[in-house]
C-alpha cells in the first residue's frame, strides 16, 4: 500500500510536469509513455512538435537522428524550463559534423522533482524524497544515395527516487531509435522544389526498467513528417511542417507548425502540438542563436503554460571549409605524387638516355651520343658524367670531322677547290649542328644536305642526317603524347597547338599525318561538344546550333551531338512557329484526349500538326510526354 501511495504522489507530479499520459507501470503492468515525450528546444515547441522533417539543430537526437546531417557545422545546444511543481527540464546536446564520416552527435537530459512528501497509508506525513530521470544520447548520421540518410539514436536511461523511507531506487535500461530523412533534388517549378521527409521511429529496441516491484515499459512510438520550404524575395521564407504521431499506448496524433524566417536573422513560429496551440521566436546573431517557446495546456483550467528557452551556440569550420580544405589537401596530395612520378619518370629518363648515349660513344657514333648526353642534361644540367662525356664526345666528333676534311683536301686534284669546299661543309654542318641542339630539326636537315650536296661520301654528314630524322620521329611522338595528354585534361587549344607542330615535323610520313588528323577531329569534335552545350546552357541556343552544326559535320554519327542539335534548332525555331488558331483548336483536342489517358488518340492528333509545325515546341513536347505515359503504362503491366 505504501508503494501505491508513492506511486500516486510520483504520477501526480509528471501529471503537473505537462507530461499528460506518461505515467510509470506498477505491479508489473506497462506504462504508456517516455516522461520526456515533450522533446527538447524551444524551436520545436513553437512549431507544435512538428519537427521530424526539420531537426537540424543538436536536439535531433531526439527528434530525428537522422537530422544530425544537417547540421552545418559543430553545433551545441542548452535548453530549460522550470516545469509545474517546480520541476526542472534540461537538456545539453552537441553535434560533430565531418565530411566523408557522418555527423555525431551527443545529448544528456534531465527531468528532476525534489522535496515530495512522502506519507504513510494513514496520510501521516514520512519525510521528503526527490525523484529524477536521465537520458544520454549517442547519435549518428550519415547521408547515402540520393539525399537519403538514415539515423540512429541509442540512449541510456535512468531512474531514480531518493530519500524513501524504505532506501533509495533506481532502475537503468538502454534504448535504440531510428531515423530517415530525405531531401530530393527536385528540379521545376517552386512548388516541387525545397520538400523535406523525416521518419522516426523510437523505441525500435525497448527498455523494461525495474526498480523493486516498479516495471515501466517503453512502447514503439513512430513519427512521419514532412516539410515545405516557400522562398520570397530577399531572403525571407516560410517552412511548413506537418507530423504525424503514432504510439502503441494512445491515440494518433497530428502536429502542425509554420516558421516564418527574416533573412536567417529572425524568425517567428507557430504550432498545434495535438493538444495545443504553441508560439514560438527565435534571434540569430554571429555565432549564438537564442529561441523562445510558449505552448498551452489541454487542462489550462487545472495547469499554467508552459515556457521555454534554448540557446545554440555554433562554432568550428563549415561544411564548405571542409570541403574546401579536402579539397586542398587533395590536390595537394596530387601535386606531391605528381611530383614523385615526375621525379622517377626523370631518373628513367636518364638512365635511359645515358645507357643510349654510352652505347653510340662506344659505337663512334658521336653526333648520336652528343645528341643523347644533351637530352639527360636537359634534364638534370648537373649532372657530371654526362657533361664530361658530352665534352668527349664533341671533341671527338671534331677530330673526326676534321680528320676527314683534311683527308678529302689532300686526295683532291684542285687543292684550292677542295678547301672551299672544305670550308663550306665545316660551316653548313656546325650551322646543323647548332640547330639540332635548338631542336630546329627542319633547318637543321637543310644545312646537313647542303653540306653533303658539296661532300657526297661523308658518312659524318650522312650519320648526321639519319639523327636528325630519329630526333624528328622522336619529336612527333613526344607531341603527340603530350596532345593526348591536354585532350584528356580538356585542354582542347593547347592540343591542337602540339599536333600543329607534329604535323609540321612529320610532314612526310604520310601515315603519321593521318594518325595526327585522326586525333585532331576528335579533339576539335570534343571542343565543339563541350562549347555547344556550354552554349546550350547558358540560352544561347543560336550560338549553340552553329558550334554544333560544325561538329556534326566532322562527326555525323554522334548521337550526343545530333541530340543536342535538335534541341537547339528546337528552341531556334520553337519560339518563331506560331500556331493558327483553327490548329490551337486542334491541339487542345489532343491535350483533352492526353487527359482522358488515350495517349495513342493524342499523339496522332499533334503529329497531324507537326506537317505544317514541324517545330512548334508544345507540339513536340506534348508528343514525348504522351510517348512516355504510354511507355511507363505498359512497363507497369
Amino acid at each position: 500500500m505504501k508503494m501505491k501511495r508513492l506511486l500516486k504522489n510520483i504520477q501526480l507530479i509528471l501529471l503537473a510536469a505537462g507530461l499528460f499520459g506518461a505515467a510509470l507501470g506498477q505491479e508489473g503492468e506497462g506504462g504508456t509513455e517516455s516522461v520526456f515525450r515533450l522533446g527538447f528546444g524551444a524551436r520545436a515547441l513553437g512549431l507544435g512538435q512538428a519537427y521530424t522533417a526539420m531537426a537540424n539543430d543538436p536536439t535531433a537526437v531526439f527528434w530525428n537522428p537522422a537530422g544530425l546531417e544537417n547540421i552545418y557545422q559543430q553545433s551545441a545546444t542548452f535548453f530549460h524550463t522550470t516545469l509545474f511543481t517546480s520541476t526542472q527540464y534540461d537538456f545539453l546536446g552537441y553535434a560533430y559534423p565531418t565530411l566523408d564520416l557522418g555527423t555525431f552527435g551527443f545529448g544528456i537530459a534531465r527531468l528532476g522533482v525534489s522535496d515530495i512528501q512522502e506519507r504513510d497509508i494513514n496520510n501521516v506525513p514520512l519525510g521528503n524524497f526527490s525523484h529524477d530521470q536521465y537520458r544520454v544520447y549517442f547519435s549518428y548520421a550519415k547521408t547515402l544515395f540520393w539525399n537519403l540518410t538514415p539515423g540512429i539514436s541509442v540512449r541510456w536511461i535512468r531512474s531514480g527516487w531518493n530519500n524513501l523511507e524504505e532506501g533509495d531506487l533506481t532502475a537503468t535500461g538502454i534504448a535504440a531509435d531510428f531515423g530517415l530523412m530525405y531531401r530530393p533534388d527536385w528540379i521545376g517549378n517552386a512548388f516541387i522544389q525545397d520538400w523535406s521527409f523525416g521518419l522516426n521511429v523510437k523505441n525500435v529496441f525497448a527498455p523494461q526498467l525495474r526498480a523493486g516491484n516498479l516495471l515501466d515499459e517503453y512502447p514503439l512510438n513512430a513519427r512521419l513528417g514532412i516539410m515545405k520550404k516557400v522562398r520570397f524575395s530577399g531572403g525571407t521564407a516560410i517552412n511548413l511542417l506537418l507530423d504525424v504521431d503514432y504510439s502503441q499506448k494512445r491515440s494518433l496524433l497530428f502536429h502542425a507548425g509554420t516558421e516564418y524566417n527574416f533573412q536567417n536573422l529572425g524568425k517567428v513560429r507557430v504550432g498545434f502540438d495535438g493538444q495545443a496551440l504553441s508560439f514560438g521566436a527565435g534571434v540569430e546573431y554571429s555565432m549564438f542563436q537564442i529561441d523562445y517557446g510558449y505552448s498551452g495546456s489541454a487542462y489550462r483550467d487545472v495547469f499554467a503554460p508552459t515556457h521555454r528557452l534554448s540557446v545554440s551556440v555554433n562554432f568550428g569550420i563549415t561544411r564548405d571549409d571542409m570541403f574546401r580544405l579536402a579539397e586542398q589537401k587533395r590536390i595537394e596530395e596530387e601535386n606531391r605524387i605528381k611530383k614523385e612520378i615526375r621525379e622517377a619518370d626523370k631518373r628513367d629518363f636518364v638512365a635511359r638516355h645515358l645507357k643510349q648515349a654510352d652505347e653510340y660513344f662506344g659505337e663512334g657514333k658521336y653526333l648520336d651520343a652528343i645528341v643523347e648526353y644533351q637530352q639527360v642534361i636537359s634534364m638534370d644540367p648537373f649532372h657530371q658524367r654526362a657533361g664530361v662525356m658530352l665534352d668527349s664526345s664533341n671533341a671527338l666528333l671534331a677530330r673526326d670531322f676534321k680528320k676527314r676534311q683534311s683527308l678529302a683536301v689532300k686526295e683532291a686534284l684542285d687543292k684550292d677547290r677542295a678547301a672551299n669546299d672544305s670550308m663550306f661543309v665545316q660551316e653548313h654542318f656546325e650551322k646543323g649542328r647548332l640547330l639540332l641542339d635548338k631542336k630546329q630539326f627542319v633547318e637543321a636537315m637543310i644545312e646537313f644536305n647542303i653540306a653533303l650536296e658539296r661532300d657526297p661520301e661523308n658518312q659524318i654528314l650522312k650519320n648526321s642526317i639519319a639523327t636528325t630524322k630519329r630526333r624528328i620521329s622522336e619529336e612527333v611522338g613526344s607531341l603527340v603524347a603530350k596532345s593526348r595528354e591536354q585532350f584528356k585534361n580538356q585542354n582542347y587549344a593547347e592540343a591542337l597547338r602540339l599536333l600543329g607542330d607534329a604535323r609540321l615535323l612529320g610532314a612526310d610520313n604520310q601515315q603519321l599525318q593521318n594518325e595526327i588528323e585522326t586525333l585532331a577531329t576528335r579533339i576539335r569534335v570534343q571542343e565543339n561538344i563541350q562549347k555547344g552545350l556550354m552554349l546550350y546552357d547558358a540560352g544561347e541556343y543560336q550560338q549553340s546550333l552553329d558550334i554544333l552544326s560544325k561538329a556534326l559535320e566532322l562527326d555525323p554519327q554522334n548521337e550526343l551531338i545530333r541530340q543536342y542539335y535538335e534541341k537547339s534548332k528546337l528552341e531556334t525555331v520553337s519560339g518563331q512557329d506560331e500556331m493558327d488558331p483553327e490548329t490551337e483548336k486542334k491541339y487542345l483536342r489532343g491535350v483533352e484526349s492526353f487527359l482522358n489517358g488515350n495517349y495513342r488518340e493524342a499523339i496522332t492528333i499533334w503529329e497531324e500538326i507537326l506537317k505544317d509545325h514541324p517545330y512548334n515546341k508544345r507540339v513536340l513536347k506534348g508528343i514525348s510526354n504522351a510517348r512516355e505515359r504510354m511507355k511507363n503504362a505498359k512497363a507497369s503491366k
